[in-house]
């Protein structure tokens, strides 16, 4: 009997061997819809390639999850960020295919709270940051490669007023002209004394409130401690710079790599973030 195959997306039905109608990839893993371009995998690969779908409700119940067998610690990252995942570290870690997971994969890592308990704990065996921003992968970058350059600013600098701004300022102008140290330094300070860490917001107390208030979210010695303890694990981490699209695709095809998607809001994604999607590129993650 003639094996047939459905393309996922369109539903067209033909024979698996109709060049017309289907092209096996390389790989023999899948094949490409000549009607719609749509990409469906065999039936004896898909279980391989799971989606696991988690959205976030903020008015819905607390979802009742076991205690994790391993300690996992939710105040690992230097970053704050609307929508960060420390919350919810035990729920994602209930969703996690450990068997299938010696590399995480996080293509916008943000402040990476999931990620970074994942790696401390001992549930995956290496961890692949990725993010676009400038700043942030300049801070990434330095914690694995050169803690000292953001201790030693730490030990000593109390941020004014006038450094929050310039550091806003030179996010806003896309870092230009600035190195690494620089970057980092800037999107450090904004994000630890923004409101909620927002790079595009006013900083705490406002832009006429005390120096106090301004310092509300600024613990050097709390910093400097989550600084080296990344840093330990700085041999089981790779930071990257490259754009999501492409590291997805690129880490999809290793069978033992989880990829943790958690793009940018789109709906109020130009106010959050200095890199930011618009709808249509949300839509092009499918």
């Amino acid at each position: 009997m003639e094996s047939k195959l459905t393309c996922r997306f369109c539903g067209l039905v033909a024979a698996a061997n109709d060049e017309n109608a289907f092209q096996l990839d390389r790989l023999a893993r899948g094949f490409w819809c000549e009607e719609c371009d749509g990409f469906s995998y065999l039936p004896n690969v898909a279980l391989q390639h799971r989606f696991t779908v988690i959205f976030e409700d903020p008015q819905a119940d607390k979802p009742f999850v076991e205690k994790p067998p391993l300690p996992l610690l939710k105040r690992l990252s230097v970053l704050r960020y609307p929508g960060g995942k420390s919350k919810v570290i035990d729920y994602l870690y209930s969703h996690l295919q450990l068997a299938r997971t010696k590399t995480l994969v996080s293509p916008y890592t943000g402040g990476g709270s999931f990620e970074l308990a994942m790696l401390h704990a001992g549930a995956i065996e290496h961890l692949h940051l990725n993010d676009l921003d400038t700043g942030v992968f300049a801070l990434w970058y330095l914690m694995k490669h050169y803690p000292d350059e953001l201790i030693q600013r730490l030990e000593i600098f109390r941020p004014t007023h006038q450094d929050f701004f310039q550091a806003q300022a030179l996010i806003k102008d896309h870092y230009h002209g600035a190195d690494l140290v620089d970057a980092a330094w800037a999107a450090l300070i904004v994000n630890r004394l923004a409101y909620s860490g927002i790079a595009k917001a006013n900083p705490l107390g406002g832009r006429h409130g005390s120096h106090a208030q301004l310092l509300q979210r600024w613990n050097p010695a709390d910093l400097i401690r989550r600084i080296k303890r990344i840093h330990a694990m700085s041999d089981r981490i790779t930071i990257t710079n490259e754009d999501a699209y492409e590291l997805i695709e690129e880490a999809y095809w290793d069978q033992q790599s989880t990829i943790f998607i958690d793009p940018p809001y789109f709906r109020k994604g130009k106010d959050l973030y200095p890199c930011y999607y618009e709808k249509d590129e949300h839509l092009n993650l499918q």
